[in-house]
């Protein structure tokens, strides 16, 4: 797959591959949990670039804090994909 994708392409593929209820709960998945993660990591990103040059340690303490959130959410994404990639014997 390209690294970057069309929204139309990524619907009509989506829609290709996987039922309503498939959807509704890679929706709620990505929404719940990567979302909320994504959401709250650009707010912590805001606060480390206002409180980079006045407040240089507590800058530092979120950016350590922020780190530790993506290397979760990543970590999320990974589990996620490989709990939905079939079996090998199933992508032939």
């Amino acid at each position: 797959m390209p690294k970057t994708i069309d929204p139309d392409t990524l619907r009509q593929e989506i829609e290709k591959h996987l039922t309503s209820e498939a959807r509704r709960w890679l929706a709620d998945v990505l929404h719940d949990y990567l979302g909320g993660r994504i959401t709250n990591a650009s707010l912590q990103a805001e606060i480390v670039l206002r409180a980079w040059d006045a407040r240089p340690e507590m800058a530092r303490e979120e950016m350590r804090d922020l780190r530790s959130k993506l290397t979760e959410a990543s970590t999320f994404l990974v589990e996620l994909v490989r709990l939905v990639t079939p079996p090998a014997e199933e992508q032939e």
